[in-house]
């Protein structure tokens, strides 16, 4: 019975040790930490805009939370343990959920995301981010043709500064 264990628990060793590779890894390995932190643009007619990404689950999982004068969004973005795949899914006060998956576009990090409101309408766009240096970004926003695809060239950007962080 001793026996018995001891190869049970090796065994559960094993399998522990061979853990998922972790959102953290991911961002490490693409070299896209610089993108957590808070983010604010203001658009041509005045409309001020905040991105924000922070970690809520150690290596694990991101809270992204976009907000304008119009629409509030919260999202949680991780890696699916079927897929190794970046996954986000979110809802926003409109009533929409959204998912989405990051990856690549060129050597910009870039979710492509779909959302649908309740009343079943569909619509889709991704956003990639480009570093312009530590304390500003921009996000390109792109249009997806009739099979899903992002398009080559953006639709619009937007300027993203870093927030700087307030004392408690």
């Amino acid at each position: 019975m001793k026996k018995l264990l001891t190869l049970l628990a090796i065994v559960g060793m094993t399998f522990s040790a061979q853990a998922q590779v972790s959102l953290a890894d991911k961002i490490a390995e693409a070299g896209t930490d610089w993108l957590i932190g808070s983010w604010q643009a203001e658009t041509d007619d005045g409309t001020t805009l905040t991105l924000a990404y922070s970690w809520v689950i150690k290596d694990r999982v991101v809270a992204a939370h976009f907000k304008s004068s119009d629409n509030e969004s919260y999202s949680l973005i991780a890696v699916n343990p079927d897929t190794g795949e970046i996954e986000q899914i979110g809802y926003d006060s409109r009533g929409r959920k959204s998912k989405g998956a990051w990856g690549p576009k060129g050597e910009m990090p870039m979710v492509k995301l779909e959302s649908k409101s309740d009343s079943g309408e569909t619509q889709g766009f991704a956003v990639a981010f480009r570093k312009i240096d530590q304390n500003n970004i921009e996000a390109q926003i792109f249009q997806l043709d009739a099979s899903g695809e992002v398009g080559d060239f953006s639709a619009f950007s937007l300027d993203f500064k870093r927030n700087k962080a307030t004392k408690k």
